[in-house]
């Protein structure tokens, strides 16, 4: 009696610790085919559903929808809620699965094993679907990008697909997608099927073993098992299976960077070229070459270029512009081409030497370190325009000399006698007084004025001024000075530069570069256009402030339109 009287507390005690646990769950069934869903149920003593982790269920099943279920009940006058989280869950591949248990304030609900049997999986060709997947390379060294191309083979219409893309399981590597998803049809052993081609660029961060797990599919596919039936409809269960494929996996071998390589920064690629033009032959002192280096690539993308180094030299400045990059992927391989200015701008006239430029680059297709050179480059520097301005005086011929003697004047001094051609001379015209000259201008200037406006006077008009040079000025200007103001509100350096180089054209006729424009205008301006040089052709990305320089523009009153820029100095960089 004694023995039976404890057992019946022990299953009182047990079965009140299962009324109170935190979580408890079941799955509708215990054997299902791969494709199909079952159901998983969670059940909430507490209506706190936010602390529960589903995501142990993700390694094995995909979850495909979820539902909630609440309700209330009195027990012995208590009142009770619980909550039911009701998860449809597709087995990600076949066998003996275990669904795992899941945690709630700091709860373990009990795990369920379920079978999976195998269903057939067609190929493409017979009506199926497929997932494919390549590689670029097998054997890549360390910052040289590979490509993973995925291939999905459609024989047959999907449902609600969705892709998961290749992950790392070991090593260290950037993914990103690779262009955009393209779609394209084939036709293999007489079937049209439709192809949906997928990349990433996979770039290796350190040398060793890499493991790449293949990109993954979920989507719907019709139940061709379920039989022919007209009336059934696809939101039906039984016309649809759920289908999960997976791509190829890979594990490959990262080369290191080589001890030989002698290059500041490591670049591996297939091919690389380097050359350089300019956009003048005719140097001057104060006047700007641009000089466009172009860098071609393959094997590599634009992450795994760093900018070109160029080395300075005495009486040169140099202002490189922000390279621009082409890339571009064919056959499997990717190419780069990045493109750079450079503003030259000598200060002394004379010979100078463009020193050589090298880029050590890895040939991956060799194995071996090759150089990429641009040729130095001897220039001869002339004067600026302004200093090779000369005078050209005509000859005199000497005029004949006569030997007869000058008549005097009053004052004792000779008057010369007018020579003829055969030199004979002719007769003195005596010059009249300056005093005399001179009034007489101002006698006639003062005629003409008082004439003048006696005439609109009695004709009851009003003289008409002219239009003032500045207001025609004003008018050609507006579209530069519109432009300009634009910019500054922007703040952008290469839009300013470029409209104020355009008001400088009308402004002083013949300018040809804001240096022409840095000499004509007062110093402070002066310094607001270097300081706008600056930012455009620095290296280092800079803030450049555009309000300073428009209040300066908008303020300043040039002297004459017609004024060139033969009176301004060349700007001679110290």
């Amino acid at each position: 009696m004694r023995f039976f009287r404890l057992l019946s507390i022990a299953l009182t005690l047990l079965i009140s610790v299962q009324l109170h646990a935190a979580i408890s769950t079941q799955i509708d069934r215990n054997v299902v085919e791969q494709g199909q869903t079952f159901l998983f149920i969670l059940s909430f003593a507490q209506n706190d559903l936010r602390n529960v982790d589903l995501s142990p269920l993700e390694k094995n099943f995909e979850i495909i929808s979820r539902s909630h279920q609440s309700g209330t009940s009195i027990i012995n006058g208590e009142l009770k809620t619980s909550t039911k989280l009701v998860i449809t869950l597709a087995p990600k591949r076949s066998g003996k699965l275990e669904v795992p248990a899941l945690t709630l304030n700091g709860e373990k609900s009990q795990p369920h094993s379920i079978e999976v049997k195998p269903v057939k999986q067609l190929s493409a060709v017979d009506g199926g679907v497929e997932l494919l997947s390549t590689l670029s390379d097998s054997s890549p060294m360390v910052q040289q990008p590979i490509i993973y191309q995925m291939n999905l083979v459609l024989g047959q219409r999907i449902y609600n697909a969705s892709f998961q893309e290749p992950t790392i399981k070991q090593g260290k590597a950037l993914i990103q997608p690779l262009g955009e998803q393209r779609q394209y049809r084939q036709t293999l052993n007489g079937r049209e099927m439709l192809v949906v081609e997928q990349s990433w660029l996979i770039t290796p961060q350190q040398s060793g073993s890499l493991s790449i797990e293949g990109a993954k599919l979920s989507a719907e596919i019709r139940n061709l098992n379920a039989g022919v039936d007209p009336f059934r409809r696809m939101n039906d269960p039984r016309a649809i299976r759920r289908i999960f494929l997976s791509a190829d996996s890979y594990t490959i071998k990262v080369a290191p960077i080589p001890e030989t390589f002698t290059g500041q920064n490591w670049l591996a690629a297939s091919e690389l070229q380097l050359k350089s033009e300019l956009s003048s032959q005719q140097w001057k002192v104060g006047e700007p070459i641009t000089r466009t280096i172009t860098l071609k690539a393959k094997g590599i993308g634009q992450d795994q270029l760093a900018g070109l180094v160029l080395p300075t030299v005495e009486n040169i400045k140099q202002y490189a512009a922000k390279p621009v990059y082409e890339k571009d992927q064919k056959d499997n391989e990717l190419s780069v081409t990045m493109t750079q200015e450079v503003t030259i701008i000598p200060s002394q006239q004379g010979e100078m030497v463009l020193p050589e430029v090298k880029l050590a680059w890895w040939n991956t297709k060799t194995n071996k370190e090759e150089v990429a050179l641009l040729p130095q480059q001897v220039i001869n520097v002339a004067p600026s325009a302004e200093h090779t301005q000369t005078v050209t005086v005509a000859p005199v011929e000497a005029l004949p000399v006569t030997t007869s003697s000058a008549p005097v004047d009053r004052v004792g001094n000779s008057q010369p006698n007018a020579v003829s051609e055969n030199g004979s001379t002719l007769a003195t015209v005596q010059p009249l007084s300056a005093w005399l000259m001179v009034a007489m201008v101002v006698v006639a200037a003062l005629c003409g004025s008082g004439g003048t406006m006696l005439y609109y006077k009695r004709a009851g008009l009003k003289p008409r001024k002219g239009k003032a040079k500045s207001e025609t000025q004003q008018v050609d200007l507006k579209p530069c000075l519109d432009a300009l103001q634009r910019a500054c509100k922007k703040n952008d350096p290469q839009l300013a530069r470029d409209a104020l180089l355009a008001w400088g054209q009308l402004v002083f006729p013949g300018c040809t570069h804001l240096n022409h424009l840095q000499q004509a205008l007062p110093l402070s301006m002066g310094d607001m256009i270097t300081e706008l040089n600056r930012c455009c052709y620095d290296r280092a990305p800079s803030v450049w402030q555009g309000d300073q320089l428009w209040q300066a523009i908008k303020g300043y009153q040039p002297s004459s339109v017609s004024q060139g820029i033969n009176t301004l100095a060349t700007l001679v960089p110290n």
